[in-house]
């Protein structure tokens, strides 16, 4: 007979250098030697391909049954490219009603047939579910992106484990986020192993609230009164974009003042505004409840957006890294028509991220902001690691701080049962991150183990241990040989890394027939080697500075 045995692998995101391509595989072992299996995400890894030949890099998919934390690329951008290798394989994801709206809608922007998409089964918190035979609880916690859960996951031995996803230990403006009280409970009912995000926990104290974005921007309000507004975002970072929303409200009902409108210009913002609106959480209602001030959010292309006038406008768009065919990178060459410099009032673009330090990125946000300020923009941007000022900010990330971890180590000391100690993992980031987690856990007398990608936490008779080698960590490298968003000609590529040469090996070309319909190109087939050359090449977001965004959100 086999010994019972629960093990959770790390098949993404815990890697050597950088961070991305997150995914985790649990497995439990019957004593008959059968195993039952479930997967927590399948994101990309992005590349920077003048240097490597490769767009990005996937996470394996090797299980059916999908727990999936929130809507970011790094934990979900690589299904699609499994879909479509394996348009067969009868996908099941468990997620937020958020997150299966947004991904219903990008899957399909992408160009994915209805009858190759995976089956969505929403998930709620605190409602358990049972999935291969594992029981699952959801447990909302604090990110940028709205929807974002930890999982709690029971296997048939009892063993307790939680994923904690990206979070941060501050409440959210958009529907649910972390509660102490609620982890509190978590833990009280005995969590063996916790597995917790890393990203910026080499940062001390804890990440700011929303609350502070709020502040910050209703500051910015009070300062600018006649302004037409240009704010820069990243679309999925929808907490930051309400936090905006509610400070418009609030301005509004201090001064008496008509509220401005939200106008969203670009596609990525309309979709997610969507999706929000499909899922229950409109930012339109959620301020209106909060605030008693109605706030409207209209898309660009509307008549009724046109009609605003200047002062009241506040546009928000994409591009905050200066992306070419962006919309904030569109006004700044004059080819946007959606936004024009007013001549009737005065002008003002708040760029709501700091400048990610990758390639020359620095030189590219510079040049896109100096052209704004020639046509009249008065431009603001935050310094990467300012202080806050009164607790007012325009800008927090969505990852917690060191400040973060210490209260997860407090609520799980004063709520663990006393006979099942917690051991603390580091995932979500390279080895400098991950142990900074981890010696932040054992400073406050926690139980810390450490893995990579490969490794497995196997969990055996109330013992947690971690497999002594590393072994072949896999991954799919992504190529587009069109070199175009518009008509993508992908070719995957299996790759193992070598823990000796502690180097990437090409291990296989994997072959497949193309299911995804292309934006110019209708019903064409015929999968990598069937390609028709797109003549719309760009200059997307450099692919490594898209890897190091991650920290930003």
């Amino acid at each position: 007979m086999a010994e019972k045995r629960t093990e959770f692998e790390s098949l993404g995101g815990n890697n050597l250098d950088g961070i991305g391509g997150n995914a985790k595989k649990i497995t439990y072992t019957a004593e008959d030697g059968s195993k039952k299996s479930i997967q927590i995400d399948c994101g990309m890894k992005f590349s920077e391909k003048a240097l490597t030949g490769v767009d990005n890099y996937i996470a394996p998919l090797e299980c059916d049954d999908l727990l999936i934390t929130h809507a970011h690329a790094d934990h979900i951008a690589g299904i699609i490219h499994h879909i479509q290798m394996n348009p067969e394989r009868p996908l099941n994801i468990y997620a937020d009603k958020f997150t299966h709206e947004f991904m219903f809608a990008e899957m399909t922007k992408q160009g994915l047939p209805l009858d190759n998409m995976p089956t969505f089964h929403d998930v709620k918190d605190g409602e358990k579910f049972m999935v291969n035979g594992f029981e699952v609880e959801p447990v909302p916690v604090t990110h940028s992106a709205p929807g974002a859960i930890a999982f709690v996951v029971e296997s048939p031995d009892g063993t307790r484990l939680m994923d904690m996803g990206d979070f941060k230990t501050t409440p959210v403006e958009l529907g649910k986020g972390w509660e102490d009280a609620r982890m509190a409970g978590v833990f009280a009912k005995g969590i063996d192993v916790c597995f917790c995000d890393s990203t910026s926990t080499t940062s001390k104290e804890v990440t700011p609230s929303y609350e502070a974005v709020t502040k910050g921007f209703k500051k910015i309000l009070r300062e600018n009164p006649n302004a037409q507004m240009m704010v820069g975002t990243i679309a999925r970072s929808a907490q930051q974009m309400m936090a905006d929303v509610i400070a418009v409200a609030e301005y509004a009902k201090e001064t008496g003042t008509k509220p401005r409108t939200f106008i969203l210009d670009g596609a990525s913002l309309v979709q997610v505004n969507n999706a929000l609106n499909k899922s229950g959480l409109s930012m339109t209602k959620a301020c209106y409840e909060r605030t008693g001030v109605h706030v409207k959010i209209l898309d660009a292309k509307s008549p009724e957006a046109r009609a605003v006038p200047p002062q009241e406008r506040i546009y928000m768009v994409t591009g905050t890294q200066g992306e070419e065919m962006a919309a904030m990178a569109r006004v700044s060459r004059g080819e946007n028509r959606n936004i024009r410099p007013s001549r009737t009032c005065p002008n003002l673009c708040v760029n709501q991220q700091a400048v990610i330090p990758a390639g020359d990125n620095q030189a590219i946000v510079d040049e896109m902001m100096l052209a704004l300020r020639d046509q009249g923009w008065k431009t603001m941007i935050p310094e990467r690691g300012a202080p806050f000022v009164e607790g007012e900010t325009y800008y927090v990330s969505g990852h917690g701080r060191a400040g973060d971890m210490e209260k997860v180590a407090d609520i799980a000391a004063k709520n663990s049962p006393a006979d099942r100690r917690c051991t603390f993992i580091g995932i979500h980031g390279d080895e400098t991150q991950t142990h900074a987690t981890e010696e932040i856990f054992k400073s406050k007398g926690e139980k810390v183990e450490h893995i990579t990608n490969a490794q497995k936490v196997v969990v055996s008779k109330g013992e947690v241990q971690v497999s002594p080698t590393i072994g072949k960590a896999s991954r799919i490298a992504v190529i587009d040989d069109n070199d175009d968003f518009m008509n993508p000609d992908f070719r995957y590529i299996k790759q193992a890394f070598n823990p000796v040469s502690k180097k990437w090996e090409d291990v296989k070309k994997i072959d497949y027939e193309k299911i995804l319909v292309a934006k110019n190109d209708r019903g064409g087939k015929g999968g990598h080697g069937g390609k028709k050359k797109g003549n719309r090449r760009h200059r997307d977001m450099n692919p490594a500075l898209m890897q190091k965004m991650q920290k930003a959100r």
